[in-house]
């Protein structure tokens, strides 16, 4: 297992020179997620200290602080988050340790009524976005998933998943969102959980597992046209010394009834990512071993295509999205038109322009914007040199010898101090603060 400083660890180790954040670790981006549907103008990238937002396809930004959400005044917790949208705004869903937020505007954020103050397991929305599914991760009880099937506008209670696991990550697919996959976690014996629902997410079945010598499952992405093609990460053990083992690829053609291995990492698999048709696969992470690989024969064989350093990817509407460390590569997100090869950055930290403008009522925006400037001051301009970005796959970009990265992107969860609810036990958090959450990339 890995420790709730797994984010610290990496970017201590790469020796960022930059003060840290408000919540104890440097700033880094984490995850990328874009939509809703097929739209590429709304972007959403978590980060080490908060969430920034674009809705003009990456052209400007703005940021959203912990607080704003009501995280982050604790230890450190990495939320998923998800666009919604139907016909009524573009609503950000946000998880939190004590249920789950929602922010149409930027400026207010309250919590979902349904959710009430559960432990956030994962959130998810389907290929069009109309579909949003919320799984909670509750330690003395049933665990809960609500649906929604108008973009995130309102909530139903699906399917109570037994008391026992805890839920890590839920992805939906196929006709009318009918087919809903959640990996968990067992909390004895600390078994790897694999479940499937085929009405929508109101039953699920425990599918029996083979990991291929992994020891955890977390859901990388399903077939948009066919769900019974389902992708899972699993890291591997570590070695005597406790250095981290690296990180398998595994891919399901019946609904997760048998797994095979397409690709492994010697480090952590930060990213993955698969083209609409499923032919090309990206996968990468930030040891200089590993870096972004690509396959284009359906993941029999992955190339190295860049020596830039991972810690997401995304591919959204025929593009690439990819996270990198900003004080190494000059940028934070970047997207590529040509699968890697070529990365144009799309967001430096040092070019934020703050939290949105809000009106004085509104409270939970206030908070960052006395924060702002603190935050700012933590980004020093960077000379990333040229925009388009080629690294030569057979030279490393940088001569540091290998190093066995921990994960970042994946979010290690854990409890909130202030907020986490009084009803999830001790083994429950520590079990949540302990594992690596291999979170979409």
């Amino acid at each position: 297992m890995r420790s709730a400083l797994t984010a610290l660890t990496l970017l201590s180790a790469l020796a960022l020179p930059l003060a840290s954040s408000a919540n104890g670790r440097f700033p880094a981006a984490q995850f990328v997620t874009l939509g809703p549907g097929d739209r590429d103008d709304h972007l959403a990238l978590r980060t080490t200290f908060g969430v920034i937002v674009s809705r003009d396809r990456g052209a400007s930004w703005t940021w959203l602080c912990e607080e704003f959400f009501e995280y982050g005044t604790g230890t450190p917790w990495d939320p998923p988050v998800a666009w919604g949208g139907a016909d009524a705004g573009v609503p950000l869903f946000v998880g939190i340790p004590a249920g789950l937020t929602r922010t149409l505007d930027g400026c207010t954020a309250p919590r979902l009524a349904e959710a009430a103050r559960d432990f956030t397991g994962d959130v998810t929305t389907s290929a069009d976005g109309r579909t949003v599914l919320w799984v909670s991760s509750n330690g003395t009880g049933p665990n809960r998933v609500l649906r929604s099937t108008d973009g995130g506008a309102t909530f139903v209670t699906g399917a109570t998943i037994a008391a026992g696991t805890l839920p890590l990550t839920i992805e939906v697919a196929g006709d009318g969102a009918r087919r809903v996959y959640v990996t968990a976690v067992t909390l004895v014996g600390d078994r790897a959980v694999f479940l499937r629902s085929d009405d929508g997410g109101d039953h699920f079945t425990d599918v029996p597992l083979d990991l291929r010598g992994g020891r955890d499952a977390w859901l990388a992405g399903v077939d948009r046209t066919n769900p019974d093609v389902v992708y899972v990460r699993s890291s591997l053990p570590g070695d005597d010394a406790g250095v981290p083992g690296g990180t398998l690829l595994l891919r399901s053609t019946d609904g997760g009834a048998h797994f095979e291995e397409l690709t492994r990492t010697q480090g952590s698999m930060l990213g993955f990512a698969r083209s609409d048709d499923g032919r090309t696969l990206w996968v990468g992470g930030p040891d200089a071993r590993d870096r972004l690989r690509r396959s284009t024969d359906g993941g029999r064989t992955f190339t190295r295509v860049s020596d830039v350093e991972v810690l997401c990817l995304r591919f959204h509407a025929d593009a690439l999205y990819v996270c990198a460390p900003y004080t190494t590569a000059g940028w934070a997100l970047g997207r590529s038109s040509d699968g890697g090869e070529h990365i144009t950055p799309l967001l430096r930290f040092d070019s934020l322009t703050g939290p949105p403008a809000c009106p004085a009522t509104a409270t939970g925006a206030a908070f960052c914007a006395a924060r702002w400037p603190t935050v700012r001051a933590m980004f020093q301009p960077f000379d990333a040199g040229a925009p388009d970005v080629r690294t030569d796959a057979a030279t490393p970009s940088d001569a540091r010898p290998p190093t066995s990265q921990p994960d970042t992107s994946c979010a290690c969860r854990v409890g909130h101090e202030a907020r986490t609810p009084a009803s999830l036990p001790l083994l429950a958090a520590a079990l949540v603060a302990l594992r690596a959450r291999r979170r979409r990339g």
